[in-house]
């Protein structure tokens, strides 16, 4: 790998995790206060909450900010730790519709798309003529800056996988590298890997994109990808657990919620891939390709997990008390 692939490695890293966040942050502009209202109107029920939590986190992108925000919402007094188990494992659930998305190959798109999105937020600022009008109506200049970030951002992501892949080509050939996978084929390697790396990015979206990035160019197979997969999900929980330090009592607790749902998960598939051939299941529902075999791992954990603990919601809610008690 020489200094240019390496550069272009990291540029290309940079585009995506700036186009995920754009992505993001537009989308969360969009919604504006609707997530607030409907996280306290949709949490009135368990299966209300649990499907409040799958679509808000599908329209974020992002379970580590539905997590952030319903940390702060129990801080509040707004939500009740018992609502909010519902809504962590919708999340769950919710923050695999991002790996299907980037497992798609829109390397062609990605130009066209971060085009028309950037043309749309320039053209939708509401500079002012001598007259003293405006261009268009405020509320519709809103709209279309807020469509052309999200566009911008879709485009910035899959251009930015695009480059890293073609960076990463080369690495194929480096003992390092190679070694380095062959001490992920361990399992428990493979979890503390995906755990760590998913910690440092605080992003579980970006660090399964890496790993798909990784799969698609042929330097990862789906035996280690599985388990850097359950080590991802619990990493992504370390932001939560930040954003919980001096909070209250049970704002703690749904933060380590979040964590203990997602370790018990690890625990029962790592037992299930022992005894089950998860892999050569995988392998069958996309043979040809190696990125969406991550997502289907990715959404196989998540869907299957918060399935397994949907009728347990009244339990965990027991055990993270214990876990964490009130203080004397």
């Amino acid at each position: 790998m020489t200094i240019s692939d390496f550069f272009s490695l990291l540029g290309g890293l940079g585009f995506f995790m700036y186009g995920m966040r754009m992505l993001r942050e537009h989308l969360e502009a969009a919604a504006g206060n609707a997530m607030e209202t409907l996280l306290r109107r949709l949490t009135k029920t368990p299966l209300r909450g649990f499907l409040a939590g799958i679509g808000i986190t599908a329209a974020v992108q992002s379970s580590t900010a539905v997590m952030v925000l319903l940390v702060g919402f129990v801080d509040s007094g707004f939500l009740t730790l018992q609502r909010t188990v519902w809504v962590i494992l919708g999340a769950n659930i919710g923050t695999t519709v991002t790996s299907q998305l980037t497992a798609l190959d829109l390397g062609m798109l990605a130009p066209l798309l971060a085009f028309a999105g950037i043309v749309m937020m320039l053209f939708s600022k509401n500079e002012k003529v001598s007259c003293g009008h405006t261009f268009m109506p405020p509320g519709r200049s809103k709209e279309i800056f807020r469509l052309g970030g999200i566009l911008s951002g879709f485009g910035m992501m899959f251009l930015g996988l695009s480059m890293a892949e073609a960076a990463m080509a080369p690495l194929g050939e480096s003992g390092v590298f190679q070694s380095l996978l062959i001490k992920c084929q361990n399992p428990l390697a493979g979890i503390l890997a995906g755990t760590v790396f998913t910690a440092l990015l605080q992003s579980s979206t970006a660090s399964v994109g890496i790993l798909q990035m990784l799969a698609r160019n042929g330097l990862i197979g789906i035996g280690q990808s599985i388990y850097i997969v359950f080590g991802q999900n619990m990493g992504t929980c370390f932001t939560a657990l930040l954003a919980s330090a001096g909070t209250s009592i049970n704002a703690r607790r749904t933060a380590a919620l979040h964590l203990f749902i997602n370790v018990l998960g690890t625990l029962v598939f790592l037992a299930l891939c022992q005894v089950l051939p998860l892999e050569l299941w995988v392998g069958r529902l996309a043979p040809s390709d190696p990125a969406r075999q991550v997502a289907h791992v990715h959404t196989l954990f998540n869907v299957g997990s918060s399935l397994a603990f949907l009728p347990l919601g009244g339990l965990l809610v027991k055990w993270i008390k214990r876990l964490i008690p009130e203080k004397a």
